[in-house]
């Protein structure tokens, strides 16, 4: 249905233009969305998700939630993973003992939840603006997977942890304007770096150019 509406709101394009190359148009609308694999093939195992902000640029703290039960909801809905713990779980064991200024190694987080995998996301950066007036919402992190019972990393295999960017665009001035709205863009942006992060973990369509053009 939807490309036989493509079809005809291009038939309508067409016949009011002076030129019009149709078999390229319906050639592109047909044509299969571009896609991307997996970047890394999780196992399929017990796995926590554990979003750690130690540079504290994520405000409010409880968006670390936020991330993470995103990462968990997308890799359940998947079929990507079987089982999955509560992301509350370890952040709550993580709580506990940032009280005491003592961090947990993150295979102890691990194990303190009867998790088998540990996919470990570094908050770098999360702002909503540049410049303190224009909406430029971007978020960073990094990450890693670790095998809990073995004590390794299985992802990335050498270097530095796996780096991911997120955003929002398309955004209308008002979502600057009062402080409801900055909450919302906020945890929209948590919600969007959690699902970059997922991606990581499966096939994914990447969309087109020119696609999500409409105002948030």
């Amino acid at each position: 249905m939807k490309l036989l509406a493509l079809l005809s709101l291009l038939f309508v394009f067409c016949s009011t233009t002076t030129s019009c190359n149709i078999a390229s148009i319906v050639t592109y609308v047909a044509s299969p969305d571009p896609s991307k694999e997996a970047v890394f093939v999780l196992p399929n195992v017990a796995t926590v998700v554990f979003v750690d902000d130690r540079k504290n640029v994520m405000h409010p703290t409880r968006l670390r939630r936020v991330v993470a039960e995103r990462i968990t909801k997308d890799l359940l809905e998947k079929d990507i993973l079987t089982t999955m713990i509560s992301p509350r779980d370890i952040l709550r064991v993580s709580s506990s003992s940032d009280r005491y200024g003592e961090p947990v190694p993150m295979d102890q987080l691990g194990k303190s939840v009867d998790a088998s995998v540990l996919i470990y996301v570094e908050i770098s950066g999360f702002s909503l603006t540049s410049d303190g007036q224009t909406a430029k919402p971007v978020a960073n992190c990094s990450v890693k997977v670790i095998d809990v019972r073995n004590r390794q990393r299985l992802f990335p295999l050498e270097g530095i942890s796996y780096p991911v960017r997120a955003v929002v665009t398309n955004i209308a001035p008002s979502r600057l304007a009062g402080s409801g709205e900055v909450r919302k863009l906020s945890e929209e942006l948590a919600e969007n770096l959690g699902d970059e992060v997922a991606k990581l973990f499966y096939e994914h369509t990447t969309g087109r150019l020119g696609e999500n053009l409409k105002r948030q």
